[in-house]
């Protein structure tokens, strides 16, 4: 079998001609100026794209925690008042909560809101149900005590199920602590936005907002009061999440009545 070679005949190929050694130097010169121009462009970009990567903003939430905040009451159910009535519970609840939510967030957590204006009436199903569908590691809800006698004022903090009590310890001990009150230790209450959710929940009971000392602290102008509420709750929240209780905290088995009308489911 005849195979068929395709090749070119073989050529002589004519020696390219030999380069000026004049412009080879320049030719070559002109390619380092240029090089040099292009890393110093470079390098002085360098420290600017490096200070973008510094602040630039990581938008995430930084921490696996999640919490629910209930403020008490709003809507058409006011609460308690001051005295004189100008001041309601539903109003300073709010204010309160808002604040711990902004510092949650800061930090990292992912904060979950009941209400969040105060024309918004909640029943303790809603409250409850709200936070359990969305699943949150934490419930806490915020309120505000009341009594007869204007000279009374501490700082509590109310539990149902046994899961609750380090929760509403450590959110008593950093209230009562930042605020200078007396700590009324923790006491259990069948409340329904503490018996039915499914996390450990705790409701703070900051002061009294029938103190008239407290009712000092809300007019004056320039008061930090309610804010240095909500930044304590918002240590006691952390401190849960990062420093356990290891032994079971102290509860008042004889608290004072607790009048309130939002027991039960």
């Amino acid at each position: 079998m005849q195979y068929n070679t395709y090749y070119h005949s073989a050529r002589r190929i004519a020696p390219a001609p030999k380069k000026s050694p004049t412009k080879v130097w320049r030719r070559a010169l002109v390619l380092v100026v240029i090089g040099i121009g292009v890393l110093a462009v470079l390098d002085s970009r360098a420290p600017h794209a490096q200070a973008r990567a510094a602040v630039a903003p990581v938008v995430q939430y930084a921490k696996a925690q999640s919490v629910c905040l209930d403020p008490g009451h709003g809507g058409s159910d006011p609460g308690a008042s001051t005295n004189d009535g100008t001041i309601t519970e539903r109003d300073i609840n709010l204010i309160v909560a808002k604040r711990v939510q902004a510092n949650l967030q800061k930090d990292g957590y992912r904060v979950y809101m009941t209400r969040t204006t105060n024309g918004q009436t909640l029943s303790n199903h809603d409250r409850y149900t709200y936070c359990n569908a969305m699943h949150a590691t934490i419930l806490v809800s915020i309120h505000h005590n009341y009594f007869q006698d204007s000279s009374v004022d501490y700082a509590s903090a109310l539990f149902y199920k046994d899961q609750d009590q380090a929760l509403a310890a450590d959110i008593l001990n950093s209230v009562a602590t930042r605020l200078h009150l007396q700590n009324d230790n923790i006491s259990q209450f069948d409340d329904g936005v503490l018996s039915e959710s499914t996390m450990p929940a705790a409701l703070s009971e900051g002061f009294f907002i029938t103190s008239d000392y407290e009712y000092s602290q809300l007019t004056t102008a320039g008061s930090t009061r309610l804010n240095d509420e909500a930044d304590a709750i918002t240590q006691g929240i952390i401190t849960y999440f990062t420093q356990p209780i290891t032994k079971r905290p102290a509860i008042n088995m004889n608290p004072q009545q607790i009048e309130r009308d939002d027991s039960g489911a």
